[in-house]
């Protein structure tokens, strides 16, 4: 039974005696042996001490694996932290087809992630030939949108591998992204954008200078940076894909338009022909039938006769009038018709379209008032075609005006002077205006029959204006109201 003095622990345990090699040697030989004098062992550690090195050396390891599961759990959670990031991220991207959307969802996330005090993203724009500051943060709007780089390399004074994450060098850049760097001259790390061999985009975020990347870091940023490309691809052929198919749209917009506007001439040309065939019908039908009255001696005495041949001059007369209007439409056309323009006095014209114009046929009680042009500068215009142009203008008023006046009033105004002939006839109605000055059309066509006509005298006369250097334009409040038409020529 142990004593109270006795240690609590286990008794230590001899160690076992030697086993003898030989015969032992007795003291005298012991003394008489040669050789230098042997060190006995030492004395072994008692076995407390050696359990007790043990057990701090299975805490120091024990330590050591709790700071590796540590590290491993903040690795860890980090890494679950960055995937779902990137899960979010790519839900976000997979569900827009906008490039602006885009970046401005991947630079949240990096500049968030990495805590960048600033951060700018660029995209392939302008028809690939630079790279255009989409969004930025920590900057204002003036500073990063003053950011443009060129395409196809940004860096062009920088070797640089464009297609690979990498810190730039201060020179980099140069002064284009000094507001970037900031006063403290941070450090700038790029990430590209790319896709089959073609750089999308690219951000450059501002770091602190002893900021590092880890390695788990560069695994996020690689696969952020494959899904961001492929989304500013597909977003990039969504929007050639819409312009394409808004150019499409807009071609067959123009189509039809064009396709209505070469039916409507197609009719209008086909009323022409009638109509022309018509007009040149009438006039030779008379021609012909008082000719041949004439040569049947079908009449009673001299003036009779007179009478005949008088109708018959004023139908070639007619017949002339519409040939020559055809000509000068072909002549005009074809860019042969040639005016030579000089001053020219508007009184002295106006009295030699006096006799003329008085000489048309109008109906009865309607009055044709004529304006003073004395005193009115002389005007720079070809005077034969001047005179066509107001002849064919007096023509249409007399024909369409049953009662009331014609009247034609000369005004001055700053280098021009304007020449008004005002009626009282039938008016124009706000859609026979919009075609008023068309090939083959007239105003009214139901008139074109009642009044006569093949719609080329308006056309014509808008040519030979333009010409010489002037204008024509038409005023009427509508059917019923008279109508206004006016030309200017510039002043000699």
């Amino acid at each position: 039974m142990a004593t109270p003095d006795s240690p609590s622990g286990p008794k230590p345990i001899p160690p076992p005696p030697k086993a003898d090699s030989g015969p032992k040697l007795t003291a005298a030989g012991a003394k008489a042996a040669s050789g230098p004098k042997q060190v006995p062992p030492p004395a072994p550690r008692p076995q407390g001490a050696e359990l007790l090195a043990e057990l701090m050396q299975a805490q120091r390891q024990f330590t050591q694996a709790m700071q590796e599961v540590r590290d491993l759990r903040g690795k860890l959670s980090r890494r679950s932290h960055q995937m779902q990031v990137l899960q979010h991220v790519s839900e976000i991207l997979a569900a827009t087809s906008k490039g602006g959307q885009v970046v401005s969802v991947v630079l949240e996330v990096l500049a968030q992630e990495f805590r960048c005090p600033r951060a700018v993203v660029w995209t392939l724009e302008d028809g690939g030939s630079g790279y255009v500051p989409k969004e930025g943060t920590g900057l204002t709007r003036a500073e990063w949108s003053a950011m443009r780089l060129p395409a196809p390399n940004p860096f062009p004074e920088t070797p640089l591998v464009l297609f690979q994450s990498q810190w730039l060098d201060s020179p980099t850049g140069g002064a284009a992204l000094a507001a970037l760097r900031g006063t403290g001259g941070g450090s700038l790390y790029f990430v590209p954008f790319e896709h089959q061999l073609l750089l999308m985009g690219f951000v450059i975020l501002a770091m602190p200078a002893d900021r590092q990347v880890e390695e788990e870091e560069l695994d996020s940023i690689s696969i952020l940076q494959r899904q961001t490309a492929i989304s500013l691809y597909n977003a990039w052929l969504f929007q050639d894909l819409s312009e394409q198919r808004d150019a499409l749209q807009r071609q067959t917009l123009e189509l039809e338009r064009v396709n209505d506007a070469l039916r409507e001439a197609d009719q209008l040309k086909s009323e022409f022909l009638a109509l022309t065939s018509h007009e040149l019908r009438t006039p030779l039908t008379g021609i012909l039938g008082f000719t041949r009255l004439v040569m049947d001696g079908l009449y009673d005495d001299a003036e009779e006769m007179r009478s005949m041949l008088q109708d018959s001059y004023t139908s070639g007369q007619h017949l002339l009038g519409l040939l020559n209007d055809i000509l000068d439409l072909a002549k005009i056309e074809s860019g042969r018709l040639e005016v030579h323009c000089e001053p020219t006095g508007l009184s002295q014209l106006l009295e030699e379209v006096k006799p003329i114009a008085e000489a048309y046929p109008r109906r009865p009680g309607v009055e044709l008032v004529w304006s003073d042009a004395a005193g009115i500068p002389e005007v720079m215009v070809d005077s034969s075609r001047l005179k066509q142009v107001l002849l064919n203008l007096l023509s249409n008023a007399l024909k369409f005006t049953k009662e009331g006046s014609v009247s034609v009033v000369v005004e001055r105004h700053p280098g021009i002077i304007a020449l008004m002939v005002v009626d009282t006839g039938i008016g124009v109605s706000l859609e026979g205006q919009a075609r008023l000055f068309q090939k083959f059309a007239q105003a009214e066509g139901g008139h074109a029959r009642e009044y006569g006509g093949t719609g080329l005298g308006l056309v014509i006369c808008k040519h030979l204006m333009s010409m010489m250097g002037g204008t024509i334009s038409l005023h009427s409040e509508g059917l019923g109201h008279g109508s206004t038409l006016k030309i200017t020529m510039p002043i000699a």
